[in-house]
């Protein structure tokens, strides 16, 4: 798509106009052409990220790694687009938990981003985009945060009953489960992350450099990102921790059985060579 076609407001000119933004998330990633395919009737503002126009005046963005942002999309419209993404292949579910909104005004001086509403000066499809994109990775953030979280509270009692009594209080196959579900959770929040790029938009102007950057601090995504990556490193030093208590546990058990064996040896080579003594007593105290 050409400069011009992206730097054309979106809005009549001069019409000025408040949007309501509603912004989900589905665990996985969406296949935008597959999207397309399906569903051809929606006309298509962008692609990669995806924009459509469903109706007049009511946008939705799609990024790969599951952010969806409504822009004036009445509920009905949403559950449609709703039920859409559901049938695509390999997508995961739609994770209500991490829904966000934002007020979009459009007929400000300039172009300003506050704590829940963000002012434009006008409409372009280049500044749909970054602040859908700003928006969609939030609600991606507080998907992987949970997620992360959920791997913290279940690493802690074992982490606390490890530094109390000095031992691993857990199964082996309670230990596998849970290194793997860190493991798991480690791999899908870094195969997204790598998606968190800054849109190209922002390498051709200054004006929009400065919106990009103003909405990645109001969401704090930057803060939030790292604070994901720490959490996950020490993950994966827990998960290698438990492993290796695993294994030296299982060491333990198999030298102990080593010894076992060794002392049943002796036994038996012992009461072979007590036997025909055991019998010439038994004898001689029955005569």
């Amino acid at each position: 798509m050409n400069l011009s076609m992206r730097l054309r407001p979106l809005l009549p000119e001069g019409e000025a106009g408040d949007f309501r933004l509603q912004a989900d998330y589905f665990d996985g990633q969406i296949d935008l052409k597959a999207f397309c395919a399906q569903h051809p009737r929606h006309p298509i503002l962008a692609t990669n990220p995806l924009v459509l126009e469903p109706r007049k005046g009511s946008f939705v963005f799609l990024a790969r790694f599951g952010g969806v942002v409504f822009w004036n999309a009445p509920e009905a419209l949403i559950r449609q687009v709703h039920e859409e993404l559901k049938s695509l292949q390999g997508l995961g579910q739609l994770e209500e938990r991490a829904r966000d909104f934002l007020m979009v005004r459009v007929g400000a001086a300039g172009d300003t981003v506050g704590f829940s509403e963000v002012h434009l000066r006008e409409l372009t499809l280049d500044k749909l985009r970054i602040v859908s994109l700003a928006l969609a990775q939030s609600v991606a953030l507080d998907h992987f945060e949970a997620a992360v979280s959920q791997a913290m509270a279940r690493f802690q009692p074992v982490v606390a009953a490890l530094s109390r009594s000095g031992r691993l209080a857990l199964p082996h196959r309670e230990v596998l489960r849970l290194a793997g579900f860190a493991m798991e959770v480690r791999a899908a929040v870094l195969d997204n992350l790598t998606l968190f790029d800054d849109p190209p938009e922002t390498w051709e102007s200054e004006a929009l450099a400065h919106l990009d950057s103003d909405l990645y601090d109001q969401f704090d995504l930057e803060e939030r990102l790292g604070a994901i990556r720490e959490k996950l490193a020490y993950l994966q030093d827990a998960g290698a921790t438990f492993l290796g208590l695993l294994d030296t546990r299982k060491n333990h058990r198999l030298e102990w059985i080593v010894i076992l064996l060794i002392l049943f040896e002796i036994l038996l080579f012992i009461g072979k060579d007590l036997a025909p003594l055991l019998r010439s007593w038994l004898r001689w105290a029955g005569g």
